[in-house]
């Protein structure tokens, strides 16, 4: 600042002395006749150099473990710890950087007062702080005074002089630091025991030492025993859109997903937000994920959020892209895949992976399908139905109003092909068959097992078949 005559105090500009042509115009507001005003300091790069002295091995990592505090939905910090990470910072370079400072002054008297309250500053040097930033390690430097240039002026001065430009150099040291690496910090969450009966070792012989172990590969086999232990050791259990976590001793009647209704809870259940405070990150409501894991080793996906008035139940949306998919079967019965499977011909050439509804043939009239119609109804061409029951005989000569000649057993599909019914998928003849069907009334998946069909992955998972990432 500086005082003027009238004894006001005014602050004096800085600005960057090498602007841009663009930035300088408009200062200028696009002018030649703009003049700028007086005191003015103007700060300007003179020089960038390496700095050998101060390099060190470019091959360091300094490592920082930081853990935030937790955030809630209204942006505020609580006393909770939040995420974790881990700061990898890689060793800097180092440069001398030199910049100039012009001091435009109108008369000494304005000089003498920048500089007084300019210079009182460097004893010896003025120490800075780049940044507040808490993992940066280069932000504490200094700032020295090489030089100083009294006046851009010569003597004598005569009676038309310019304004009066006293310089000072300064010098700092910085440094140029490359991107760190930000890791979340990682918890264990599951831990496999593996036993094997054999093991074998392949690789480079030094005599008199033995197997070199850096480039020696050891390949096990015989796998006799394998345990999985996970961070909560909890079975779930999946059904629909639902997924229950189990107690120890807790479990679900039928154990086996099936046709039949919700299995029914057997034993006391966990409340999810206690199994979410051991895992790794924080629990955000439909962008949290749950992995199953299924025999061939895929996993499906959903999207997690609590049960508002259940917490021990997970609502989910599974990712369609991740369930395998339905296994196509014409109405001449060819499974998708096989030779003969001619999709584009059947009846429902644009859902051949799928059945229209699981029923009980012996109780349920395909021609009054609710039971309350006074009159037959006409069935749809293509229409596909689960039979849960056997339903005719071959030796019937009469055949029945609602199925006609129709011989079915349990777990057979049979389609309407406008004059008949027909079996399209016999379970008796693919006993070593998997096959995929969902029921477009209930958007569930089936699976065909071989033995009986089941709902595709609902059911009940054990610890370490299953994985949550918040």
């Amino acid at each position: 600042m500086v005082k003027y005559g009238d004894g006001s105090l005014h602050r004096i500009p800085v600005m960057y002395g090498d602007p841009d042509r663009q930035v300088a115009s408009i200062i200028r507001q696009n002018s030649e006749n703009k003049v700028n005003s007086i005191p003015r300091i103007a700060v300007y790069v003179t020089s960038l150099s390496l700095d050998r002295n101060r390099l060190a091995d470019q091959t360091f990592i300094d490592k920082v473990q930081i853990r935030e505090r937790d955030v809630n939905n209204s942006g505020q910090y609580t006393q909770g710890q939040g995420r974790n990470y881990t700061i990898e910072r890689l060793m800097p370079t180092p440069f001398d950087l030199k910049l100039k400072v012009d001091i435009w002054s109108s008369s000494a008297e304005q000089k003498l007062q920048i500089l007084e309250q300019i210079l009182v500053l460097f004893n010896p040097s003025l120490e800075l702080q780049t940044n507040d930033n808490y993992i940066d390690w280069t932000s504490l430097t200094v700032l020295e005074l090489t030089d100083i240039n009294w006046s851009s002026r010569t003597v004598p001065v005569g009676n038309d002089s310019g304004n009066d430009i006293a310089t000072i150099t300064v010098q700092t040291p910085i440094w140029i630091n490359p991107p760190v690496k930000v890791k979340h910090l990682g918890v264990i969450t599951k831990i496999i025991t593996s036993v094997y009966g054999s093991s074998e070792t392949s690789g480079t012989y030094i005599e008199g030492l033995g197997m070199d172990p850096i480039a020696s590969t050891t390949s096990f086999g015989d796998l006799l025993d394998q345990n999985v232990t996970t961070i909560s050791n909890f079975r779930i259990e999946v059904y629909a859109n639902s997924i229950t976590a189990l107690a120890a001793g807790a479990g679900v009647n039928p154990s086996e997903p099936t046709l039949d209704p919700a299995p029914v809870r057997v034993g006391n259940t966990v409340d999810w937000n206690q199994v979410f405070s051991a895992y790794p990150g924080k629990y955000v409501a439909g962008s949290s994920q749950i992995f199953l894991t299924q025999p061939d080793g895929t996993e499906v996906i959903g999207t997690i959020a609590v049960n508002s008035l259940d917490s021990s139940q997970l609502s989910v949306n599974w990712n369609p892209d991740t369930l395998v998919s339905n296994t196509g079967i014409d109405s001449n019965g060819v499974l998708e895949n096989m030779m003969g499977y001619n999709a584009a011909g059947s009846y429902r050439p644009n859902s051949p992976g799928t059945f229209d509804a699981i029923i009980n043939p012996l109780t349920y009239d395909p021609y009054r399908p609710t039971g309350k119609e006074q009159s037959d109804q006409t069935i749809s061409v293509g229409l596909r139905f689960l039979l849960v029951e056997d339903i005719g005989n071959a030796n019937n000569v009469t055949p029945a109003h609602a199925w006609g000649n129709l011989v079915a057993y349990a777990n057979d599909i049979v389609e309407w092909t406008g004059t008949q019914w027909k079996v399209i998928f016999h379970a008796s003849q693919n006993s070593t068959t998997m096959v995929w069907q969902t029921n477009t009334y209930t958007s569930v998946q089936y699976m065909w097992n071989g033995v009986t069909w089941t709902k595709s992955f609902e059911g009940e998972y054990d610890q370490g078949s299953w994985r949550i990432e918040l």
